[in-house]
């Protein structure tokens, strides 16, 4: 395969150009060196960027009824119903061009999701058998001239996600998922190897949603770490990406660590204690960004680098020393807090961070601390209600709230009796209202509220809040609290902060604890912690402080 090429855009209106000229040549090229032109689509956003080619001068310069259609993956539905891909590009596409209906070829409706893929994948192996498609000598599979691929802001490309065994398929031509995290949950899809066995591969990608993806496709250490699905795109002989500058926003910022020496930047342990790390980045205006492991590269010109946060790890020896190291950490940040700004708005989560905070409320802490001017919030909840004993609120309330007297007023849950999206989107209301009265302060840099301190705690998985691995709210940038309605655990229905509102706090306490998540503070926090695809807990980097509070048993496996 040739090096990777990435074309960067101002706008999408460019890339929409761009991506026509290049289509109009492969379409001429193939055409006179084959005889036809099999492009495969794909869905979303990339319908509406192929707006102008049914446009002049590029529209009458194609012999459409040499084309060919195919479908990268499509939903399990029929046809015309408003989440088929093939209703997409008909509605946004194919109605505008003259393509032989013949010369389609959407999925087989009526069909279960594995038949439909049988199906699929039986009809591509007869069009190689006639010749109507040509056969890759390398790998045996159809070999289609052109493949317009978008990618999902988790690096998803298909109906290939990153948690999905499929997208490790070797034999088949077109398989199915029934899980799909975006409804309908019943998909087939090409497999990497039939993907890969293409021609050409343009990757269309646009909007800042998608630029945390883009960064780890394509910066300095791609090859590294857990690949995105993206990153497993290679046809056989060229890749192109498409790209605006929204969606190349994030490769404007170094990654956790010096961007520029590897070897340094990076928590170093040496034994039990407390170390601070402050990261200041002092780049040039532009970088060379690698694309994959060719060693080519594309230059970016770049804004200056924000400072990052100070990051402060407290390795204690027992669970007990983090309790103590804790409340005398919180006791602190409270006077601090009420001394400059008359309140102390703390953001408690719910697992074992509660029973952590069992010291606060003992002496010499519990006698220290002005609870009159505490402001209790929730980093997520359970949507069930406030006396259900998955509440996050009932659990704060058993372990902490019900031990320190602060005022009933000043402690905000979530409001009973709505649904998911309901119950997220009256919180975010309710949030800007207290930063419009000023109860809350904003963060001049994002315009979210500005906590004084979220207290976290990190599933073994990684995750924060209820912002798992595999969810596209972990992506949300616009949102202060977003909702999911398939959590791993029991109940599946949450509301929870979004990383803006998270990362906008003065200070962030990330309380670990426990063997169970060794394994994620080892990729939080180890050597390579910013390569491959980051934890939920990885994107945590708050305006002010953030400080890890770790016993031995969550360390075992730094070395």
């Amino acid at each position: 395969m040739l090096p990777p090429t990435p074309q960067t855009f101002e706008t999408e209106e460019q890339v929409a150009v761009a991506l026509a000229s290049y289509i109009r040549h492969l379409s001429a090229k193939f055409i006179t060196a084959y005889g036809s032109f099999s492009v495969v689509l794909s869905g979303g956003t990339l319908i509406d960027t192929l707006r102008k080619l049914v446009e002049p001068p590029y529209f009458n310069s194609i012999e459409w009824s040499k084309w060919l259609i195919f479908f990268l993956d499509e939903r399990v539905v029929p046809l015309d119903h408003p989440d088929s891909n093939y209703k997409l590009a008909y509605d946004g596409f194919l109605s505008k061009v003259p393509i032989p209906k013949s010369n389609i070829y959407p999925i087989k409706e009526g069909l279960s999701p594995s038949d439909a893929a049988d199906e699929y994948e039986q009809r591509l192996k007869q069009l190689v058998a006639n010749n109507t498609l040509r056969i890759s000598p390398s790998t045996g599979f159809a070999k289609f001239d052109l493949m317009l691929v978008g990618m999902g802001p988790e690096g998803h490309v298909a109906s290939l996600f990153c948690w999905h065994f499929q997208r490790f398929e070797k034999n088949r031509w077109v398989t199915f998922i029934t899980d799909s995290p975006k409804p309908p949950s019943e998909r087939i899809t090409f497999t990497f190897p039939l993907i890969n066995s293409a021609s050409e591969i343009a990757m269309v990608v646009t909007g800042e949603d998608a630029a945390d993806a883009v960064k780890l496709a394509l910066g300095r250490h791609a090859s590294y770490g857990y690949p995105l699905p993206v990153q497993k795109v290679s046809p056989e002989e060229r890749l192109t990406w498409f790209l605006d500058k929204p969606a190349t926003s994030e490769l404007r910022k170094p990654v956790f660590g010096n961007p520029v020496n590897p070897n340094r930047g990076y928590p170093r342990y040496f034994g039990s204690g407390r170390f601070n790390l402050r990261f200041n980045f002092g780049l040039g205006n532009q970088i060379s960004v690698s694309c994959g492991s060719r060693n080519s590269f594309h230059h970016l010109h770049l804004c200056p680098l924000p400072k990052m946060a100070t990051i402060s790890i407290q390795k204690l020896h027992t669970e007990e020393h983090v309790a103590i190291s804790l409340a005398k950490y919180i006791a602190d940040l409270s006077a601090k807090s009420i001394a400059a700004n008359g309140s102390f708005s703390v953001v408690l989560s719910g697992g074992s961070l509660i029973d952590t905070l069992r010291k606060v409320v003992e002496p010499p802490y519990v006698d220290s601390i002005d609870w009159s001017k505490w402001l209790i919030f929730f980093l997520d909840e359970r949507v069930v209600p406030l006396d259900h004993p998955d509440s996050n609120y009932k659990l704060a309330y058993d372990g902490f709230l019900s031990k320190v007297p602060i005022p009933k007023s000043n402690i905000y849950p979530i409001k009973e009796g709505l649904s998911p999206s309901d119950a997220a989107d009256e919180y975010e209301q309710r949030l800007k209202n207290l930063v419009a009265n000023k109860t809350l302060k904003t963060s001049p840099i994002t315009g979210f509220a500005k906590f004084d301190l979220i207290l976290a705690g990190m599933g073994p998985d990684g995750h924060v809040a209820s912002l798992f691995c595999w969810h596209f709210q972990r992506f949300e940038k616009k949102r202060w609290v977003t909702f999911i309605t398939d959590s791993p655990k029991p109940p599946p229905p949450r509301i929870t902060f979004t990383f803006p509102l998270i990362n906008s706090a003065s200070e962030i306490a990330m309380v670990v604890t426990g063997e169970d998540a060794a394994d994620a503070v080892k990729v939080a926090l180890g050597k390579h912690a910013s390569y491959g695809y980051p934890l939920p807990v990885q994107k945590v980097s708050p305006e002010g402080g953030l400080t890890w509070f770790l016993d031995t048993e969550a360390t075992s496996e730094l070395k």
